[in-house]
C-alpha cells in the first residue's frame, strides 16, 4: 500500500497559500484562480479524509494482530495437547 507523502502535500499547500495570498494582495480575481482556490480546498479536505483513514487502518492492523496472537496462544497449547492424547492412545 503506497502512502501520500506529507512534505508533498505541504509543499503544494505551502505554494497555494503563496498563490492565495498574491491573488489577494493584487486583486487579479478570474474564474480560473478562484477554481484553484477551491480545489485547494478539496484538497486539503481529501488529505484530512486520507490521515483519518490511515488512523483507523493502522488501528485495526494493531487489533487484527493482538486477536490473532491472542488467539494463536490459546490455540497452540490445546492443539499440542491433543496431539499428544491421540498420540498416546495409539
Amino acid at each position: 500500500m503506497q502512502g501520500i507523502e506529507p512534505k508533498i502535500h505541504n509543499s503544494l499547500t505551502e505554494r497555494m497559500e503563496s498563490y492565495r495570498y498574491l491573488i489577494e494582495k493584487t486583486e487579479e480575481f478570474d474564474a480560473q484562480s478562484f477554481e484553484i482556490i477551491s480545489r485547494a480546498s478539496e484538497l486539503r479536505d481529501l488529505y484530512e479524509n486520507y490521515l483519518s483513514n490511515k488512523r483507523r487502518l493502522e488501528q485495526s492492523i494493531k487489533d487484527y494482530k493482538q486477536f490473532h496472537n491472542d488467539l494463536r496462544k490459546a490455540v497452540t497449547p490445546k492443539l499440542r495437547e491433543l496431539k499428544k492424547k491421540l498420540n498416546s492412545h495409539q
